[in-house]
């Protein structure tokens, strides 16, 4: 059985959000991370996406647009895709809303490829692009 994803690149004023997961977290802990979590049965990713953000950060996704689906069959050592979403609209203020990240903070695109922590080398193409526009700055 495939396990589905959906995590947020959450963007405001060309920053992106980043949880740095928690220290007690099995998978990736203590690494800077996209907000996001596991398909619940009956769900479809944007569910998956709104709930999640809800229940980590406290926000209502409003403009959001899907931008990849990523493989982590190999790293999960059974089927896993990642449904990641670019939101660039959102109600509320992000905060820490359970204990699943140790803390929240915002970086660009370049600050964020050069954190020797980042979760996973997959979301590099997505910063990357997105780091781009700034080298015109």
């Amino acid at each position: 059985m495939t396990v589905l994803v959906a995590g947020a690149m959450i963007v405001r004023d060309g920053r992106i959000l980043l949880g740095r997961r928690a220290a007690h977290r099995r998978i990736c802990p203590n690494t800077w991370d996209l907000i996001g979590g596991h398909q619940e049965p009956g769900e479809t990713v944007e569910r998956t996406l709104a709930r999640e953000l809800r229940e980590e950060i406290d926000i209502q996704p409003l403009v959001f647009r899907k931008i990849a689906v990523l493989d982590f069959t190999p790293e999960a050592g059974r089927p896993l895709h990642y449904h990641l979403f670019r939101v660039d609209a959102f109600e509320g203020e992000p905060r820490l809303a359970n204990a699943e990240h140790a803390a929240l903070a915002w970086f660009t695109a370049r600050e964020a490829l050069a954190l020797p922590d980042l979760a996973s080398v997959r979301y590099r193409p997505m910063l990357e692009a997105m780091a781009a526009p700034e080298a015109g700055r």
